[in-house]
């Protein structure tokens, strides 16, 4: 009823009924209602039930089929938008946060929100919860948590010392420092790029990490992770103002060349890694 199932609406009556998968048009189509409980109805049950027979007696069933209808939009179909405005006027989402202010997809959005709340599903929260697979870091053999896979793997490190190799950018230490006096002492007019080109290899190495668990792809080369990264970060530029927009993709190319550059030095191998 409304925006709530019956079992929503009255979970005391839900608890005691017989039948708790029947459908409603069964319920409905006989006098008395058809419908028995496992014990007598008296005190708040009693006034619940009543509650629920007088919100159910004037419904009038047709032998239309059922249909979806999302309450957000007034032409009740789903949208995006409409998800992410309802989030954040209700507080789920904040509203100034540095993550939800820039023009990235929302599913970034939400990938770097899960981040800094640390409950991204990596193996160690797996295990939390259950699950008994291996826990150990598909590319090293240590425990895979947040802190490993984004930072410490010798994947992650190549990456953040291949970005201070290009830019002299000293690479974050863990996921707070990130977000906080890491991404803070940049210049207000640099902070944007520099949050996109740190959620791109973040979202890179995510990506490879599901790739080699899920659909068990061989990880060949770091390399691949960086031109996924570059590759994302030019898909995002296009949501960016010129200016920036211009300024990310000529950073793509620039870190681009000095991989390129280190591999012509040291090799395709791993064993030529710089961590």
């Amino acid at each position: 009823m409304g925006n709530k199932t019956l079992m929503e609406s009255f979970p005391n009556l839900y608890r005691i009924v017989r039948k708790k998968g029947v459908i409603i048009a069964n319920v409905l189509n006989r006098v008395p209602l058809n419908i028995s409980f496992r014990r007598s109805l008296v005190g708040a049950n009693r006034a619940a039930w009543l509650e629920l027979v007088s919100k159910v007696a004037h419904v009038s069933l047709t032998e239309r089929n059922d249909e979806f209808r999302w309450n957000l939009n007034k032409n009740g179909t789903y949208s995006v938008q409409s998800f992410y405005s309802i989030l954040v006027q209700d507080g789920v989402l904040p509203r100034n946060s540095i993550v939800w202010k820039r023009k990235v997809p929302l599913k970034i959005k939400i990938f770097l929100w899960y981040l800094r709340s640390g409950v991204i599903l990596t193996k160690d929260i797996l295990a939390k919860r259950k699950w008994k697979g291996d826990t150990k870091c598909c590319f090293y053999n240590a425990t895979e948590t947040i802190q490993h896979l984004f930072f410490d793997c010798h994947v992650a490190r190549y990456i953040w010392n291949t970005t201070f190799i290009a830019f002299r950018i000293e690479p974050p230490s863990n996921i707070a420092n990130l977000f906080g006096s890491w991404l803070k002492d940049f210049p207000k007019e640099l902070k944007c790029q520099i949050l996109i080109g740190a959620a791109a290899i973040c979202w890179a190495v995510w990506l490879w990490r599901n790739d080699v668990v899920f659909n068990r792809r061989p990880f060949n080369s770091f390399a691949q992770v960086v031109y996924r990264g570059t590759y994302w970060i030019r898909c995002w530029a296009r949501l960016c103002k010129e200016e920036e927009r211009r300024n990310l993709k000529i950073g793509c190319r620039h870190l681009e060349g000095v991989v390129l550059q280190l591999f012509s030095n040291f090799g395709w191998r791993r064993s030529y890694r710089i961590c």
